[in-house]
């Protein structure tokens, strides 16, 4: 019996985090390459809203994925832990590894289905 994996609001909430992260991160980098072009001051305001709506978008997404490494079975036990360093070590690059490797897909009942 399959359970599902992230699914619903926590789903919704992870895309748009990394819908964001992929408008935010090239908008900050125009900002500060025009700032810098016509040697201005960056504006804060330019920035300031994307940057806590992406802030706060991804500490929910962050608390919905440590909430799926949890409840997911792995076969090894070592694994949540060395998932859960990598998800918080790695700027976000483990985040996104996890997202597309294990959240999106259904978790099993068992751990000894985790090994077949």
């Amino acid at each position: 019996m399959k359970r599902q994996g992230m699914k619903g609001i926590q789903r919704i909430i992870v895309i748009v985090a990394l819908g964001n992260m992929v408008v935010y991160i090239p908008y900050f980098l125009i900002q500060i390459g025009n700032a810098a072009v016509n040697h201005v001051q960056l504006d804060p305001i330019a920035i300031m809203p994307w940057h806590f709506i992406g802030m706060f978008l991804n500490l929910l997404a962050l608390v919905a994925t440590i909430r799926d490494l949890y409840l997911r079975p792995f076969a090894d036990p070592n694994s949540k832990v060395t998932w859960c360093l990598l998800i918080l070590c790695t700027g976000g690059i483990g985040w996104v590894v996890y997202i597309f490797k294990h959240a999106f897909q259904p978790r099993s009942q068992s751990r000894h289905e985790t090994a077949a």
